[in-house]
């Protein structure tokens, strides 16, 4: 907000220079950007917190200056028009949880030649408020002074009544930027009985708007909640003073004073004859103030500096807030205090000892480092920590990235069609409106921000939570490691052929990435559908029967879509299982030989070779000291339907040599095992 440094000291005035004025409102957290001398008077531009809505205006700074240093200042003196003419606009509020506190009144007969006092036009415009007619300008004012925005409308463009709904279908508006606007069923709009006037708390609608020919108004002042105000403005690409002022909280006491105030001052510079004022409230969804307890021991804890009990009461009577001492006699004390309706941002014990920290001034409060004792915990042999899990991705060639919660809806919707993600209400911007349901947003946007930079072989991963939504709308999160590859497999050289990474490096990565960390038992790579993966090149990975993660190839469709060069391979895992290991055992290694064996069984094209490798480990025992499949063939010589897979069996005994017989009789029952689980045949 920006502003006359004289128009303030008309309502306070401490001892205080421009810059020292400007000092002590930035340490109070009303930040000044600038300060900058213009014809005479000194313009000063602070940058609010969302939580200080009740600075945006010369009344609320006032306010504060005052507190912060002892004073008083002058309040406006506002008091009731007498009504000249009793016409009155009917008003209906259909959505009372968005505004339930609407203040309306007609004022006839306006001067048509009338023109904006000159005090009004400076201040506005060094408030970077264009001037547009004498009514607008006046009400803009009152914005500024007291924090209420304001809207007139032209009475003769009204029909019947005022009423507050929600937007019909496919409703368009004609706003005053002369944009045409097709409005959203679930934006609050001021309308008649016919359409719609105006979207409410951003901006009026062009043909009810005040023009040099109007006579006639209808003046509104209502409260919009901050709540369901937040994020409505940026959906239609706007930026209102209004709006900015609705999306922080306005002070719901404020709309009949802001009213008066208007009236006022519009019929001593336009002329014209007052109605009585409508006001339309629904006590049921108006802010509550908030009854909170402070503990002065609470208090001096979080401080660790003394402060003494009179400042402490002194301080919260200069914030307006009322008080009373609970605690029994000869005990520290304990207060309930109830903040003012202006100060939505004063909801419990904690905001209470900052705003005593913040008056008495942070830079009074000498530094004192605290006093903890060093607990250094040991780390358990079954645990693995996240950064060795880091570490063995990047001693595999990965780079680590890091991306926001926060992902863009649209891509959302790509990767996830049938899942619901948190929206979030006021996000930082529309490409960040939702929290992740995974990893891959974040890793495949990266992807494509390296591609668009001549970058093509990449493999970068991201440890962080996903958040994911219940039945019952409880949101749960998880902590997740997820990776993306996509490029050449090795970097370019001139000694070896070039070759794409394709789906069984990236698993080879994950089985690497097992053992690396300590893991002993195997993993289990079984077919999955997802919407997000090519529909041939997808495996649920599973651990002791529990699924831990998912790898896949980028469906073709999605690499289109996000202008990606393929192919693409994703991959994610659970932290939770692969932070946990079981204790090593050690075994002697044996000093026996071991003896290969291998076979080659043609069985159905469908069957997954898993379950072949799980069978022949069952079957073969302790003496299976590793498996191999080094081949898989279809073509000449295998009947359609059916392949052949070639696996090496590697066997030995702890603990002597094996003999050919013991071997041949353990792969002939490994065979026929084969042949009667899954209609193997041996092939020659």
């Amino acid at each position: 907000m920006k502003f006359s440094e004289k128009w303030l000291r008309e309502w306070v005035d401490p001892a205080l220079t421009t810059q020292q004025l400007a000092d002590q409102l930035t340490m109070a957290g009303l930040e000044v950007d600038s300060v900058n001398v213009e014809d005479n008077d000194t313009l000063i531009e602070i940058d609010l917190t969302p939580n200080r809505g009740d600075c945006i205006s010369i009344l609320g700074i006032a306010r504060e200056i005052a507190v912060l240093n002892q004073i008083s200042f002058s309040q406006l003196k506002i008091e009731p028009v007498t009504p000249k003419i009793q016409d009155t606009l009917k008003v209906e509020i259909q959505v009372p949880e968005a505004c339930p506190r609407y203040v309306g009144r007609v004022i006839r007969n306006i001067k048509t030649n009338a023109s904006t006092p000159s005090m009004i036009q400076r201040r506005l415009e060094a408030s970077d408020i264009r001037c547009v007619h004498p009514v607008v300008d006046i009400l803009n004012y009152v914005m500024l002074e007291l924090g209420q925005p304001m809207h007139a409308f032209d009475l003769d463009t009204l029909q019947d009544a005022i009423i507050v709904r929600h937007a019909k279908g496919a409703e368009k508006i004609k706003l005053l930027d002369e944009q045409d606007v097709t409005l959203r069923a679930d934006t609050l709009v001021i309308a008649d009985r016919q359409n719609p006037h105006a979207i409410a708390g951003i901006m009026g609608g062009k043909d009810s708007s005040v023009k040099l020919e109007t006579q006639h108004l209808f003046l509104e002042s209502a409260l919009f909640t901050a709540e369901l105000m937040a994020g409505k403005a940026r959906q239609y690409g706007l930026h209102t003073d209004s709006s900015y002022r609705f999306e922080r909280g306005v002070d719901p006491d404020l709309q009949l004073r802001a009213m008066e105030r208007a009236t006022r001052l519009i019929c001593e510079y336009c002329g014209g004859e007052p109605g009585p004022v409508v006001e339309m409230v629904n006590e049921t969804y108006l802010p509550k103030q908030a009854h909170i307890t402070l503990r002065y021991a609470r208090l001096l804890k979080v401080i660790g500096e003394p402060i003494p009990q009179k400042t402490v009461v002194e301080i919260l009577e200069r914030l307006e807030c009322k008080l009373s001492e609970v605690s029994p006699k000869g005990e520290m004390p304990v207060w309930e205090v109830l903040p003012k309706t202006f100060r939505y941002d004063l909801t419990s014990e904690i905001d209470l000892i900052e705003e005593i920290v913040r008056v008495v001034g942070y830079n009074n409060i000498p530094d004192k480092l605290p006093h903890i004792g060093a607990q250094f915990a040991g780390q358990s042999e079954t645990q693995v920590t996240t950064s060795r899990l880091k570490r063995a991705l990047v001693d595999m060639g990965y780079q680590e990235i890091i991306t926001y919660s926060f992902v863009d809806s649209t891509l959302h919707r790509e990767l996830y069609p049938n899942k619901s993600a948190l929206a979030l209400l006021n996000p930082i911007s529309a490409e960040m409106g939702e929290m992740r349901l995974s990893l891959w947003p974040g890793l495949l946007s990266t992807v494509k921000y390296n591609q668009n930079r001549q970058q093509q072989r990449l493999k970068f991963f991201e440890t962080g939570l996903c958040f994911t939504l219940g039945n019952d709308e409880a949101l749960f999160q998880e902590s997740m490691l997820g990776g993306v590859v996509s490029g050449e497999f090795l970097d370019e050289q001139w000694g070896s052929p070039k070759r794409t990474t394709d789906f069984f490096d990236v698993k080879h990565h994950i089985e690497s990435l097992w053992g690396m960390i300590g893991q002993t038992g195997p993993l289990h790579f079984a077919p999955f559908e997802h919407t997000a993966c090519h529909p041939g090149q997808c495996a649920e990975i599973s651990y002791q029967g529990k699924v831990i993660g998912l790898l896949g190839k980028l469906h073709p469709r999605l690499e289109k879509a996000l202008e990606l060069d393929g192919p693409i391979y994703l991959f994610e895992l659970k932290v939770e299982a692969l932070t946990q290991k079981p204790i090593p055992v050690f075994a002697r290694p044996s000093k026996f030989p071991e003896i290969r064996r291998d076979i080659a069984v043609i069985v159905d094209l469908g069957l997954h070779s898993d379950n072949l490798v799980t069978f022949v480990r069952n079957t073969a025992g302790e003496l299976l000291r590793d498996l191999r499949i080094f081949d898989v063939y279809t073509g000449k010589g295998i009947d359609s339907g059916r392949k052949s897979i070639a696996m090496g069996l590697i066997l030995q005994h702890p603990s002597r040599t094996l003999v050919d017989k013991e071997v041949d009789e353990l792969v002939h029952t490994v065979i026929t095992g084969l042949k009667k689980e899954f209609g193997a045949e041996l092939r020659d």
